[in-house]
C-alpha cells in the first residue's frame, strides 16, 4: 500500500506541473493540493503551489507556501525569489529587493531572480543598478527574454528608444510568443504617436497570452484615440474578465461612458474602480464630476472630498468643489477653494477665472 501511495503523490506532482505549464492553474492547484495532504513537508511541491497561488493572484498565499518551504529548507534560493515577486505585487518593492538580495546571495547564477531584481530597482528609480542587474543576468543566460525586455523598459525610461527597440526585438527574435515584449513594443509606437503600429503589436500580445490584462487595457487606449469607443470598451471589458479587480480598466470604461453622457453607467464603473483601488484619486474626481452632473450634488461633495483627502492639493477637486458653492452662492467658501486650486496649480485657467468674477462682483 505505501508504494502505490509513493506512485499516486508523484503522478498528481507531474499533473500539477504539466497543469502549471499548460496555464491550467486550478487544476495544477488540485493536483499540488493532493501531494501536500500526503506529504506537507516536499518543499518542491511547496515552491510549485506557491508559483500557482502567484499565477492566480492570490500573493498572500504564494508567500505563505514559500515561507513554509523555507521553514524546512532556508537555503532554498527560488522560495526567496518567488516571494520577492508576490512582495513586488504587493506593492512593497523594498521587501520583494530584499527576498531578491538573498535569493542571488544563495545562488550567485540565479538569473531569473537578477531579471526581477532589474524591474524592482526600475520601479523604484534607480536605474543605473536595473541596468547592471539586466546585463548581469544576460550574462548568464544571454537566451532570457525577460531581462532583455526589461533593459528595453530601462532604455525607454532615460528617453532611449532606438536602444529600447533594440531590446524589445531581441526578445522577439529569441522567443517570438514573448507576449511582453510584443506589449512593450506596442507601447513605444504608442508614445511616438504611430497608433496603427501600436495596435499591430498589442493584438499580437493578447492573440499569444489571452489573458494579459494590460495588454488588453491598452489596446482600449489606442482604440479611444482613434476614436473607436465601442472596440474600446471591449478591450476594457477583456481586460476586467483576464483581471477581476483591473481598477484602471474600471476608470477607463467610466471615462468613455462619461463622455457618452451615459451617466449612471459611468457612475457604476467609478465605483466600481474605487473598490477595486480605495487609493484611486482620479477615479473619486472624475466620479464627483458625474454625480454632479447627475444632479447628485451631496454625493458628489463627498467624491471631491474623498479625492483631497488621498492628495490634499488636487487642483481639479478643488475647482470642482469652488464650482459647487459658487453656484450656491457661498461666495467666500467658493473663493477659498479656488485660491488653493491656483496655489497648487498653474496649468488651470478656471479657477483664475471664476475668481476673477469674484472679485468683479464685489
Amino acid at each position: 500500500a505505501k508504494q502505490l501511495v509513493g506512485v499516486n503523490e508523484e503522478d498528481h506532482l507531474i499533473l500539477a506541473h504539466q497543469s502549471y505549464k499548460s496555464g491550467k492553474y486550478s487544476q495544477a492547484l488540485e493536483h499540488g493540493n493532493a501531494v501536500y495532504e500526503k506529504n506537507p513537508r516536499r518543499t518542491d511541491n511547496l515552491l510549485l503551489l506557491g508559483a500557482i497561488y502567484f499565477q492566480l493572484r492570490d500573493y498572500d498565499l504564494c508567500i505563505a507556501k514559500n515561507e513554509e518551504a523555507l521553514a524546512i529548507d532556508p537555503q532554498f534560493a527560488e522560495c526567496y525569489g518567488n516571494m520577492a515577486n508576490a512582495w513586488k505585487e504587493k506593492g512593497d518593492i523594498d521587501l520583494a529587493i530584499r527576498f531578491y538580495l538573498t535569493a542571488i546571495q544563495l545562488r550567485p547564477n540565479f538569473c531569473d531572480a537578477w531579471s526581477n531584481l532589474a524591474s524592482a530597482y526600475t520601479r523604484k528609480g534607480r536605474l543605473n543598478e536595473a541596468a547592471q542587474c539586466c546585463k548581469q543576468a544576460l550574462l548568464l543566460n544571454p537566451r532570457l527574454v525577460d531581462a532583455h525586455s526589461n533593459l528595453g523598459n530601462l532604455m525607454k525610461a532615460q528617453g532611449l528608444v532606438q536602444e529600447a527597440y533594440a531590446c524589445y526585438l531581441e526578445a522577439i527574435r529569441i522567443d517570438p510568443h514573448f507576449a511582453i515584449a510584443w506589449s512593450n513594443l506596442a507601447g513605444l509606437f504608442m508614445e511616438v504617436g504611430d497608433l496603427n503600429k501600436a495596435m499591430q503589436y498589442y493584438k499580437e500580445a493578447v492573440k499569444l497570452k489571452p489573458s494579459f490584462a494590460d495588454a488588453h487595457l491598452n489596446q482600449g487606449n489606442v482604440y479611444k484615440a482613434m476614436g473607436m469607443l465601442q472596440e474600446a470598451v471591449s478591450c476594457y471589458q477583456r481586460a476586467l474578465q483576464a483581471r477581476p479587480d483591473y481598477a484602471m480598466a474600471y476608470g477607463n470604461l467610466a471615462t468613455i461612458y462619461y463622455e457618452q453622457r451615459q451617466l449612471d453607467m459611468a457612475i457604476h464603473c467609478y465605483n466600481q474602480a474605487i473598490l477595486c483601488d480605495s487609493r484611486f484619486v482620479e477615479a473619486y474626481n472624475n466620479m464627483g464630476n458625474a454625480l454632479k452632473d447627475a444632479g447628485r450634488v451631496e454625493e458628489a461633495i463627498n467624491c471631491f472630498q474623498s479625492c483631497l483627502v488621498l492628495q490634499a492639493n488636487h487642483p481639479q477637486a478643488l475647482t470642482n468643489l469652488g464650482n459647487i458653492y459658487m453656484e450656491w452662492n457661498m461666495i467666500s467658501t467658493a473663493a477659498s477653494f479656488y485660491k488653493a486650486a491656483i496655489a497648487v496649480t498653474s496649468g488651470l485657467s478656471s479657477p483664475l477665472n471664476n475668481l476673477a468674477v469674484i472679485y468683479k462682483q464685489q
